[in-house]
């Protein structure tokens, strides 16, 4: 069954962002999610959070230089946010008020991300060290990049190459991660009006070796 609704997540860390996300194995300090509905074909809601990371014994600051040049988020900021888990909660408790959550009878909804980093290196290996349980939605995905290969028969390598293939102008919003998201619902809205359909999600395992999800 076609899903109602898809969620574009997208999340930043301590250490290296864009391509290179999740290969440090550093802690979420952002975390933003969009939430889109297919069959009418247009944005719901937006939602940023800033996310509080476990303190480092080896250094006094949170955020390193890589991380604070790439996304402009700053220390004090992330010093005085909630920590992962509450913040995946309040992403719980937003889906069910917008009537998607599965478990409260909500419409059929969907994660999609910008590639594989945001889920399968960084936010299922965090909450798995921090012995946070994830809900069964978080065992599911789009890759846009995969879709968008799948679609329109060509190479895809990020956000910003598929906006250039549609001839779409990126987002002006100043946020790093909001923008993302809002590029990402732009590619869905031209993807759902050319007619893709959003079919079978890719599936993460619960358990498997450290560092394989």
């Amino acid at each position: 069954m076609a899903t109602s609704h898809i969620l574009a997540l997208f999340c930043a860390t301590t250490g290296k962002n864009c391509e290179e996300l999740g290969v440090d194995e550093e802690q979420i300090v952002l975390l933003v999610y969009l939430l889109y509905d297919v069959t009418n074909n247009k944005v719901v809601a937006l939602q940023q959070h800033f996310v509080k990371p476990q303190p480092n014994e080896i250094s006094e600051t949170l955020l390193t230089e890589d991380c604070k040049t790439e996304t402009g988020l700053e220390e004090e900021v992330i010093k005085n946010s909630q920590p992962l888990e509450h913040v995946l909660d309040e992403m719980d408790r937003f889906l069910s008020a917008k009537g998607v959550h599965p478990d409260h009878g909500g419409k059929s909804f969907t994660i999609c991300a910008d590639g594989q980093a945001h889920l399968r290196q960084c936010l299922h290996p965090e909450c798995s060290k921090k012995n946070i349980n994830l809900p069964k939605y978080m065992y599911k995905f789009y890759d846009l990049r995969k879709e968008f290969r799948k679609f329109y028969r060509t190479e895809a390598t990020g956000i910003k190459s598929m906006l250039e293939h549609l001839g779409l102008k990126p987002d002006q919003s100043v946020e790093y991660g909001v923008h993302q998201c809002q590029e990402m619902a732009s590619i869905l809205h031209r993807m759902v009006t050319s007619g893709h359909s959003f079919g079978t999600a890719e599936m993460i395992k619960e358990h498997l070796e450290p560092g394989i999800w």
